[in-house]
């Protein structure tokens, strides 16, 4: 399988941490070519480039901010001028901030939407014409659960998640005849640093979360990761506009 998505060149937002790393490590370890950002965590970033590439994978490390195009135009230039293009994108990076509705917190409101939303549709407008030159382009885009049933205190980023669902159907249909396919993983509770203050501080807490899993566990960001792989290789060649629930069963969704 080491060579499962050999020959794809790959752009992953937010790759340092979390879902992001065992993505980037998962598709580097399968053969891909593997591009992903980090916004500050430069020593982190760094190590897991080089730790992969010690293993003899091919990995860069890009400083880049999803809330910008000027980023997104940098980082497909160094893959056109290193690589020779783009084959897939996956973005992942976003932000989970608390948002009042009435507004408390209005630079919460911002960054959510900036981050989680607008942000792709600023990459996207870079990306997507190196995917038309791929011949055979992808796009991951990663929702939730709580775009799917909302959540409470959080609105903001629940609504980007849904909009996330929206852009992915859209995308699917419009940029299918150039030959690229669009689609999206909707996890719900991932044990990561970014659910960490929920999952990890208080144990009562935890298993209350634990007890709305019908298989009684929590994902880990590498149960998301693999179907990230599937979905970026030809044997998901026929799903296009698909959105893939990963979440233990917790979100049933037709």
């Amino acid at each position: 399988m080491k060579n499962f998505l050999s020959a794809k060149r790959v752009i992953i937002t937010g790759g340092s941490r979390g879902i992001g790393e065992a993505t980037v490590s998962m598709l580097a370890r399968l053969g891909a070519k593997v591009a992903f950002t980090y916004q500050t965590n430069k020593h982190v970033a760094e190590k897991l480039s080089m730790k992969l590439n010690n293993e003899g994978h091919d990995v860069m490390a890009i400083q880049a901010d999803q809330r910008h195009r000027k980023d997104a135009k940098k980082v497909v230039d160094i893959l056109n001028n290193t690589w020779g293009g783009v084959d897939a994108f996956v973005g992942n990076a976003g932000v989970w901030l608390p948002t009042s509705l009435e507004l408390t917190d209005e630079a919460n409101l911002d960054k959510v939407l900036e981050t989680n939303l607008i942000g792709l549709f600023r990459w996207n407008a870079e990306i997507i014409p190196a995917l038309k030159k791929s011949g055979n382009g992808n796009i991951i885009l990663i929702s939730s659960t709580a775009g799917q049933r909302g959540e409470a205190g959080y609105s903001a980023y629940a609504a980007s998640k849904g909009a996330i669902i929206s852009l992915t159907k859209s995308m699917a249909t419009e940029l299918g005849p150039y030959g690229i396919r669009v689609n999206c993983i909707a996890p719900g509770w991932v044990d990561t640093d970014l659910s960490a203050p929920a999952l990890r501080g208080d144990e009562a807490a935890r298993k209350k979360i634990e007890g709305i899993f019908p298989l009684g566990k929590i994902p880990e960001a590498e149960d998301i990761a693999g179907p990230i792989a599937f979905l970026l290789s030809d044997w998901s060649k026929a799903i296009n506009g698909e959105i893939l629930n990963v979440n233990g069963g917790t979100v049933l969704c037709g």
